[in-house]
């Protein structure tokens, strides 16, 4: 069985210096993050290291395909700068492309505080260079500014006329959000509720939430979202959202679930949990469903076990392990 993984990232050193400063001044507990006996901290080799050590890894757990993207913030730098590393960082992750085609892809990473200058990149990045989306990690600026703000359209026009999609990534909330709601207890513990024990998956959950209730998908409907992590909660709570936020309350024409179920697909960013696969095939259709084991954060080897053993028709198996990536991404 074939197997293509989505949310495989490595980093770029020019970025990591570039928005060293301003994650120093607004990323609660950063230092107890970057630390190496934390739960998800890759080490160096596996975050830096491509070419033939991540293609041995992929070898050794079964992977066939990774579709590579940046870890990072560059939609935090401001002007001229943000448009130059987005640009040299797709150039980067094309050139991995183009050394081993047959076993990378790249969402590209793009300058989001200049919204015209992301639409152009995209369509660059894609036209030029093969990037079979985009990806994005967190919030689309420092302020407490999300997905759903109109100024952003440019980008989901950009992805449209692609017919791409854009993988929403969890990254640091707001520090607001971190003192309302996640400090009192240890740095360590403190951290892992504000950033991947929990925090950052509700943030990126209602990024989602806000573009359905903005009516983005009503401008957009051919807009995709790709969502990990199981959906990063919303899924759980579709029944409630069409209790609570009805039609009548919105004015939109549709029940909030009908554009979570149209325009979203999951992947499980390294839980590998059957219950919560069961209940997203129920939810949104094994067509909705993509494989992703969230490396070097989340290591590879449980992946093709995960895959292989789940209790599901070998057709349904092999939508789920690549059929339905390279549907939606082109392949």
């Amino acid at each position: 069985m074939k197997i293509i993984a989505l949310e495989e990232h490595t980093v770029d050193r020019a970025i990591g210096a570039a928005t060293a400063e301003v994650c120093k001044d607004n990323v609660p507990y950063l230092d107890t993050f970057y630390r190496t006996d934390m739960p998800a901290t890759p080490t160096a080799d596996r975050l830096f290291k491509m070419g033939e050590y991540r293609l041995a890894d992929m070898d050794r757990c079964g992977i066939d395909m990774e579709v590579l993207s940046l870890a990072g913030n560059v939609q935090w730098v401001k002007g001229d700068e943000a448009v130059t590393l987005a640009l040299n960082a797709n150039n980067y992750l094309a050139l991995l492309v183009k050394e081993h085609p047959s076993r990378f892809r790249f969402f590209a990473t793009l300058p989001w505080s200049n919204p015209q200058a992301a639409a152009d990149e995209m369509r660059r990045a894609a036209r030029e260079l093969g990037a079979v989306g985009v990806l994005i990690a967190g919030r689309p600026e420092i302020e407490a500014t999300y997905l759903d703000d109109a100024k952003y359209e440019p980008v989901w026009q950009a992805l449209t006329e692609l017919d791409l999609p854009i993988y929403i990534h969890p990254g640091f909330p707001c520090r607001a959000v971190s003192d309302a709601y996640y400090k009192g207890f240890s740095d360590e513990v403190s951290m892992l509720l504000y950033t991947y024990g929990f925090g950052w998956h509700l943030e990126q959950g209602i990024q989602v939430v806000r573009m359905i209730l903005a009516g983005v998908f009503e401008r957009f409907p051919n807009l995709k979202i790709i969502s990990g992590h199981w959906g990063e909660l919303m899924p759980y709570y579709l029944s409630r959202f069409d209790q609570a936020l009805t039609k009548d309350c919105t004015k939109l024409p549709e029940e909030f679930s009908t554009y979570y179920k149209r325009n979203v697909w999951v992947t499980p960013s390294g839980i590998y949990d059957y219950d919560n696969m069961d209940f997203c095939i129920r939810k949104l259709g094994i067509q909705h469903l993509l494989f992703s084991a969230d490396y070097p954060y989340i290591p590879q080897d449980d992946g093709r076990p995960f895959l292989e053993n789940a209790p599901l028709s070998e057709a349904d198996k092999e939508k789920f392990a690549y059929g339905n990536a390279a549907k939606l991404l082109h392949l």
